[in-house]
Order: structure tokens, then sequence, then C-alpha cells
């Protein structure tokens, strides 16, 4: 039984070293191929110094401020809708182990899996815990989606991409996803869909399991149904003013490195670079990032590759200080 387990840990770190191989090769690989196609090293160093330094604290000041805000309304909700009461800077410091490992792991899901594993062992609820977090990220991602189909609505430059229907399916299908978490109906039926499904599964020991964690889960999202319309509307209102705060951080951060475009830019901008992050194949949405910035603002603004380069490597920075936060967070807990 042991050598079973020991077995099982040595597979799911060899998976998590190719994993991370794997993110190594691609980001190093999309990095030569922007400098070495689109980026002069030399202009790159010329942009850099450009930079107007006086606004880099304040433009962290933005990032701590969300951060916080996104830490509240995480303990807002688990207050309100599972009477589960947890502190705010516990919340913060969780959120912030959970990207320093995404760095490592597979992405934002590994990021989720790490803030579940700290919710759930603060509050002792680990289906609730997932709800709240699944919850809260698709409200999210959703308020997102919304903020940058506005913003490309009023950007002609990008109409040729016929970016807005893929953004409509994109959050037409989020929302078909949201339902079930305020229409118990929806979630009622979306429960007995998923029982069908686990019927068919042939080894009885594996459907009582999932059978059992099918039941939990549906329990506690039918809980988050019966929430009052004002606590889903007060927390919409957080995801709102979160996506508002990062627009300017956007807005101000192209002003800090020399980019002079519309404010409507930074709306759709900062979508599309959260979505590029989400992607799990580089660290840090390193590459992936740079790539999308350099295309889309020299493309259709004729920004300098070396500027854009600039904007990306600030987003990079940015979210390299909270990542070495949380390692220190994490550090800091496993000797306590």
């Amino acid at each position: 039984m042991m050598e079973a387990e020991n077995q099982n840990i040595k597979r799911k770190k060899n998976r998590s070293l190719i994993s991370t191989v794997i993110k190594l090769l691609v980001t190093c690989l999309i990095l030569f191929y922007i400098f070495y196609r689109y980026v002069n090293l030399h202009d790159f160093l010329v942009a850099f110094g450009q930079v107007q330094p006086w606004l880099f604290l304040i433009l962290l000041a933005f990032i701590v401020i969300n951060k916080y805000l996104i830490a509240f309304q995480t303990g807002y909700y688990f207050n309100k809708a599972f009477d589960i009461r947890l502190d705010t800077n516990y919340i913060f410091k969780a959120h912030q182990i959970s990207s320093f490992y995404g760095l490592i792991l597979p992405g934002d899901l590994a990021g989720g899996l790490i803030t579940w594993y700290y919710f759930s062992e603060k509050s002792g609820k680990k289906v609730d815990s997932a709800t709240v977090i699944i919850f809260l990220r698709l409200l999210n991602i959703i308020t997102v989606i919304a903020f940058a189909a506005l913003g490309l609505v009023f950007e002609e430059k990008l109409i040729s991409l016929g970016l807005q229907v893929y953004i409509i399916i994109l959050t037409a299908l989020l929302l078909l996803m949201f339902i079930p978490f305020v229409s118990s109906k929806a979630a009622a039926e979306l429960k007995k869909v998923l029982d069908a499904i686990i019927k068919v599964i042939p080894v009885a020991g594996w459907r009582n399991k999932v059978t059992g964690l099918n039941d939990q889960l549906w329990d506690s999202v039918i809980i988050c149904t019966k929430a009052s319309p004002g606590v889903v509307f007060s927390t919409f209102l957080m995801s709102v003013f979160s996506q508002l705060i990062m627009i300017f951080f956007t807005y101000l951060l192209m002003i800090m490195v020399g980019i002079n475009l519309p404010f409507q830019v930074s709306v759709w901008l900062i979508g599309a670079i959260t979505i590029v992050q989400l992607l799990p194949v580089s660290f840090a949405g390193l590459g992936v990032r740079d790539i999308s910035i350099l295309f889309l603002l020299g493309k259709f603004y004729q920004v300098q590759p070396e500027k854009s380069m600039v904007l990306s490597t600030f987003f990079l920075v940015y979210g390299l200080i909270f990542i070495l936060l949380g390692g220190y967070y994490s550090f800091k807990m496993k000797k306590s």
C-alpha cells in the first residue's frame, strides 16, 4: 500500500516536471521568435529608458487595492451565502499563494486548486469552498468579457477581426454556466442530467463516489441560489469595480511607457490580456501575452513593437511582485 502511494506521488512529480519543462520551452521559443522577428534589443532598451517611473508606485497601489477588493468580495460571499467567515487578509494571502503555484503548475486551474485547499482547510467546508470559487471565477470572467465586448463595440479598427461574434458566443456560454448559481430550478434540472450520466458508469464503487460528490456539489450550488438578490448584486458590483480598476491601471500603464492611445483601447485590451493569460502554456503569460500585445497594438495602432514589449514587460513585473509575495506567504505558512 505504501509503495503504491509512493509510486503515485512519483508519477505526479514527473507529470509536474514535464509540464514545467514544456512551459519553459514554449516560453523560450515564443520570446526568441519575438526578439528575432519583431523587437530590436537596442530600441527596446531605449524605450525602456523612456518610462515615467513616478507612475510605478501609483499603479502598484491600484493592483493592491484591486486584490484586496477581490479578497473582500470572496469573504463577503462566503459569509452571506454560506455563513462562513474568512478573514480578508487570509484570503488575500491565499490568492497570492495560488498565483505562486500557478507559475509552476499548469496555470490558472492549478492556482484554483491551491485556493480551494486553503479555503477548505480554514472553513472546514470542501464542497462549499469549491462552489464559491467556481461562482466567483465565472462571475469575474463574465465581467471581464462584458467589458471587453463593450470596448470592442466602440473600436472601429477591430471590426475587421470579427471578434464581436466570438465574444458574444463565449459570453452566452458563460451565462448558461452561471444560471444554475442563481436559479434553483436550473440547478435541480442540471443535477438530474448529471445523475443520469453518472448512472452509466459501469464500476459500482466509482459510481457511488461520483454520485456522492455530485449530490454534495449541487446541494452547495442550490444554497447559492438562496442568496438574496442584494447579495448577488453587491457581489457583481465588486466584480465591476475590480474590472474598472484594472482598466484605469492599463490606461495609466500605457501612458507610463509612452503609448498614447484612446481610453477605450484599455477597456478591451485588459480583457484580451486576462483571457490570454488563462492559457496554461507559458510562465506567467510570458510570450503569449507579449505576442498578443505586439500584434494588436502594432497591426491596428502602429505602436512600435519595442514599446509594446515594454508594456508587456511591466504587466509581467507587476504580476511577479505578487507571485513572489505568494512564495513568501507559502514559505511562511509552512514554517508556522
